[in-house]
């Protein structure tokens, strides 16, 4: 190993190592362009809200607030599980989730709690940050287009009611 010069190392993983010595027990210098950086991401949450009644929404519970709900008959693909997926405009998919969990809704009526609906929360996790915009699908139920800004804060959506 001689002195003075530019030694090249080339490690067979997907990065590449420049090393420039200088003098002996000098300080290597890592090129900025050969290792890639992991990118910034976020998280996008939102809540789905069924608004429904009895007829579309299922609940663990007496229908009090803090009974877990998910959708029935046209409703029944939104449930905890359901994916959620998030695209780039061109539509190739970057980050996916899913429904997490339903809170049921009521309205107190004539002495007794009513399903008026259910609030079914979602999370995708590791969404590329810096897209201009981003198209937002839960099930089969059609893209939501958001821009940069709406798709860092939490997002609501509303199906059903009339």
């Amino acid at each position: 190993m001689v002195g003075v010069g530019a030694l090249a190392l080339a490690i067979a993983a997907t990065a590449t190592v420049t090393y420039v010595v200088t003098e002996p027990n000098a300080t290597a210098f890592i090129s900025p362009g050969s290792i890639p950086l992991p990118k910034n991401t976020f998280m996008l949450t939102g809540v789905l809200t069924i608004e429904s009644g009895p007829s579309g929404v299922r609940s663990s519970g007496t229908g009090g607030t803090d009974s877990d709900c998910q959708g029935t008959g046209g409703y029944s693909d939104l449930t905890p599980g359901t994916a959620v997926k998030v695209s780039d405009r061109s539509g190739q998919v970057v980050a996916t989730g899913s429904i997490t969990g339903g809170q049921v809704q009521t309205t107190y009526f004539d002495g007794q709690n009513v399903v008026t609906g259910c609030q079914l929360g979602f999370t995708v996790n590791d969404v590329p940050d810096g897209l201009p915009s981003y198209v937002l699908t839960v099930s089969h139920r059609g893209d939501q287009f958001l821009t940069a800004d709406q798709a860092h804060a939490p997002i609501t959506l509303t199906i059903g009611g009339g």
